[in-house]
């Protein structure tokens, strides 16, 4: 409070304790702190400065549109005391065990607590009314200086930074690795079956086969593979020999003027042989 205000804040109880409606001071353990709460939607700092320069800075968060310098001051966890004077409010008697002791919340002499308030992160200004009367909103600042009642009332330590709000780091996430794809097993080209070649058969001569009736014999073409592909070729068909004797003939010599020879002499010693018996006959 101003100079002025405090004269007016000591009139006031003398002219209460006449009319018998003088207030008791009140004191107030340290409550739990709501101190730099990243999930509140607001926030206010509280800046106290000690008659030995000792600065104690606090940060209160709240979800309400404003708050009182007092519920601000008692949210901080900080010891205070105070005392009501009218219509002016609630006035600071001590503040973090400031005095130690004392017998009058506003003394005639010595020293006093002198309330100031911060708009917006602006300069310090005096409040004319008491901590229960002045509200604050997001941003605002409530500061306090143990100042003596001779002299000017210079303001507190700048309320820059009290309430900077640290923000929640990210948890990280791993990225996701490719996962591998398999190889394709080796396969042959469609319609391709690699076939082993088959192991010629022995021979005794021309036109003749070891083993006797029909057996299959790889055909002649290309071998099992084809080129510098490395691809096998299409598969060796079996041509099963129907008549070895048939294949044996066909490869033994032949002259076919004999033959027609023979046919024609057996032939002709047919026709004398009948006549003969015809002969024998008559």
């Amino acid at each position: 409070m101003t100079r002025r205000t405090l004269r007016v804040a000591l009139a006031v109880p003398l002219l209460a304790i006449g009319l018998g409606t003088a207030s008791a001071a009140a004191r107030a353990g340290p409550a739990a702190p709501l101190c730099a709460q990243a999930a509140s939607a607001h926030h206010a700092g509280i800046v106290v400065e000690h008659g030995n320069g000792q600065v104690v800075r606090q940060c209160v968060g709240f979800d309400t549109a404003t708050i009182t310098a007092l519920a601000a001051l008692q949210a901080s966890g900080i010891e205070y005391a105070t005392q009501t004077y009218g219509s002016l409010g609630a006035a600071v008697c001590q503040i973090d065990n400031e005095p130690a002791s004392y017998t009058a919340c506003l003394p005639s002499s010595g020293s006093y607590w002198v309330f100031f308030v911060s708009r917006a992160g602006g300069a310090w200004t005096n409040s004319s009314q008491g901590v229960s009367n002045t509200t604050l909103s997001n941003g605002d600042a409530a500061g306090f200086r143990y100042d003596p009642l001779a002299g000017a009332d210079p303001p507190p330590i700048s309320p820059t930074g009290t309430c900077t709000v640290v923000q929640p780091t990210p948890t990280p996430h791993p990225t996701p690795r490719p996962t591998p794809k398999p190889t394709p097993a080796a396969t042959t080209a469609p319609g391709l079956t690699a076939t082993p070649a088959t192991p010629p058969q022995a021979t005794t001569g021309p036109g003749s086969v070891a083993s006797s009736g029909a057996q299959p014999i790889a055909a002649s073409g290309p071998s099992a593979t084809s080129g510098g592909t490395g691809l096998p070729s299409p598969a060796a068909k079996a041509v099963p020999i129907a008549d070895v004797s048939r294949a044996g003939a066909a490869s033994s010599p032949f002259v076919p003027g004999l033959v027609l020879a023979a046919c024609v002499v057996g032939a002709l010693l047919a026709l004398l042989g009948i006549q003969g018996i015809r002969r024998r006959h008559q």
